[in-house]
């Protein structure tokens, strides 16, 4: 993912933000302490890594936000005020605002990835997700709200696909050919062909299909216009008309379909982020960065600028009568939540449960006015949990405890440290 701004791209790679003017040929970078396995780019950039997701001013490569989370998640997207985070069973929905802990949905087991952010559809509570094996692909549709999976659709071999917001549609790629898929997951149209596809995208009236061998251009009737072999030993990746592996880089002439350019890739660009179809942006070995003119070949190596670190500043969102809650678990029998949460108390943390919610018993420790201190608890209390931000529980029973040699106060149910 690239996201455009006016003066700067941003993108992030390993565990690293960039923020690159091109024009200046230079560039300045945030490191973060994890790797960073997705994100997505709105009101700031939303990393998600192993143990935390971070809200990122772009603008100022600054952290201003972040919360703990309980287990791994594979993917990101977001609504309009949300933040969906999907891991191997499970979609979790975040407050945008405070990144704090909203609902959860269960799912069959899989590598689902999202397919479009909800925010760029019409129904912006609808997440469609994808998993994708080598003789089987499903396609799921999940109401946000209700929460519920609403459709299921298999398909042989997806390989990859696209979503056009103008024309309303998803555009698989699959083992038998190209299909048109509505919002409703209804084939309205399909193109055959009888050579293998690893990959493909659109180039104006046509698509351009490739795979470890070739690259090929057919018209949306599925009638193939020109063809290239591209004979390279080893996996290749494509950016748009830019073929590659760890040995060649080769360029295509879109029009004509017929290489331009082929020289050794002495640089090891491992990878590569199309800004337009005249410039790549190119990542090397030894962390370096490249503009790479996909006419010529040249690359065009940036400077990496410093910038003032400023520190982490957590964005408060406290507001009315809500605080910040630290949910240990949630039980749908009252004996079983009296176990658990009798447990955590025999940790030194005075638990409660809350019941609010019909039919749930609910572990909370809580409330914080201040976010900074409800992540350091959840950090050292080592029990999975997930932050929350609900109105204020007034039933809370004042008390002075010590948790791991520091002394705290809950007092008129928020608590602070002594």
């Amino acid at each position: 993912m690239v996201g455009f701004f006016l003066y700067s791209i941003i993108i992030a790679n390993e565990n690293k933000i960039l923020n690159i003017d091109i024009e200046n040929l230079s560039y300045q970078e945030c490191i973060l302490k994890e790797g960073i396995i997705d994100y997505i780019i709105d009101d700031y950039l939303y990393a998600l890594t192993e143990k935390n997701i971070f809200a990122i001013d772009t603008a100022k490569l600054q952290i201003i936000d972040r919360t703990p989370l309980p287990q791994r998640f594979n993917y990101i997207t977001n609504t309009r005020d949300e933040i969906v985070m999907i891991s191997a069973s499970e979609i979790i929905i975040l407050n945008k605002k405070n990144l704090a802990f909203r609902n959860g949905i269960g799912i069959e087991p899989g590598d689902y990835q999202p397919m479009v952010s909800p925010a760029k559809l019409d129904k912006k509570d609808l997440l469609y997700i994808i998993s994708r094996y080598d003789r089987r692909g499903i396609i799921k549709i999940i109401d946000l709200k209700k929460p519920r999976t609403i459709k299921t659709k298999n398909f042989t071999g997806i390989k990859s696909f696209y979503y056009f917001p103008q024309e309303k549609n998803f555009i698989i790629l699959t083992s038998s050919g190209i299909h048109y898929l509505d919002t409703d997951l209804k084939i309205k149209k399909s193109i055959k062909f009888d050579f293998p596809g690893e990959d493909f995208f659109s180039y104006r009236d046509y698509y351009i299909i490739t795979n470890s061998q070739a690259i090929c251009k057919i018209d949306k009737n599925g009638k193939i216009i020109d063809f290239q072999p591209v004979l390279l030993n080893g996996p290749i990746k494509n950016s748009n008309f830019v073929f590659y592996n760890q040995d060649f880089i080769v360029l295509i002439e879109p029009f004509t379909m017929r290489i331009k350019n082929l020289f050794r890739n002495e640089k090891q660009i491992y990878k590569m982020y199309d800004v337009d179809y005249e410039q790549d942006i190119c990542l090397g070995r030894n962390d370096e960065i490249f503009i790479m003119d996909t006419d010529k070949g040249l690359l065009n190596k940036l400077l990496k600028k410093e910038y003032a670190i400023s520190p982490l500043v957590i964005k408060e969102s406290i507001s009315g009568d809500s605080l910040f809650y630290i949910q240990f678990g949630a039980f749908s029998e009252m004996n079983r939540a009296t176990i658990f949460c009798d447990s955590v108390k025999n940790l030194g943390l005075p638990v409660f449960i809350d019941s609010t919610l019909q039919g749930f018993y609910r572990i909370k420790l809580g409330g914080f006015s201040e976010k900074e201190l409800a992540q350091e608890l959840m950090e050292r209390s080592g029990i999975s949990s997930w932050l929350m931000y609900n109105k204020k529980i007034d039933y809370i029973m004042d008390t002075i405890f010590n948790f791991q040699g520091q002394n705290y106060e809950l007092k008129n149910g928020i608590i602070k440290k002594e």
